[in-house]
């Protein structure tokens, strides 16, 4: 199974099996899976929003996709259309969204990122009437996950401030 590693600002979209590891804070991660076809998307956006402007009749990619939520959603929700995938048939996973630092109150400052992050996540979800299988958002902690594309699942592991507390806790999802 080939190992691919989803650098802050990066999407992957696999059609053969793959692991697709990523470590999270006030980033976040969207996985799309389709069972029946075993295709998958990740991503892994630092910023919520940007504004883009639609193509009329076809799909514009912005030179700064994998970096901005919405733009991320928006290609991997597309690239899912062009093959047929019903959307009620897409499982929507998302995770991070951090809030790394004890002054992150201010949801519009930058260290309110992960908030935004999440916030628009779920707007995104919601509007498209998306199935969200599972998630693990916010908190003061970082993420570990490790994306299987032709199965779905996610293998989590938080990872807290301190350093005594870094040995964290490992789920599948």
């Amino acid at each position: 199974m080939e190992i691919i590693r989803l650098d802050p600002g990066e999407l992957y979209i696999g059609t053969s099996p793959a692991e697709v590891h990523t470590i999270l804070g006030s980033c976040v991660s969207i996985a799309f899976f389709h069972e029946r076809s075993r295709m998958g998307a990740i991503c892994h956006a630092r910023k919520p929003d940007h504004v883009c402007h639609p193509a009329p009749f076809g799909l514009k990619v912005c030179r700064e996709l994998g970096d901005h939520v919405r733009c991320s959603l928006e290609f991997m929700l597309a690239w899912f259309d062009l093959r047929g995938v019903p959307r009620p048939e897409l499982e929507v996973k998302l995770f991070g969204g951090a809030m790394m630092f004890a002054n992150t109150l201010a949801a519009g400052s930058v260290l309110g990122m992960g908030k935004r992050n999440v916030d628009l996540s779920m707007e995104f979800i919601r509007t498209r009437r998306l199935h969200l299988t599972a998630s693990d958002v916010g908190g003061p902690w970082a993420r570990q996950i490790i994306f299987f594309t032709d199965t779905g699942e996610i293998r989590l592991k938080r990872f807290r401030k301190s350093a005594t507390e870094l040995d964290g806790l490992e789920q599948l999802v």
